[in-house]
């Protein structure tokens, strides 16, 4: 689930704020999918 909301922030429907908000128990898997896809600048906070 994490890669797939991962590569929905990645695609723009989702901002990392929102899903972070929504699903903070996704955050750690999230953050290392967006770093294995070199899209780190997408991480906030």
């Amino acid at each position: 689930m994490a890669d797939y909301m991962g590569q929905r922030i990645i695609d723009g429907f989702y901002t990392y704020d929102y899903v972070i908000s929504k699903r903070p128990d996704l955050k750690t898997g999230i953050d290392a999918y967006l770093i294995s896809q070199e899209r780190e600048d997408l991480i906030t906070q």
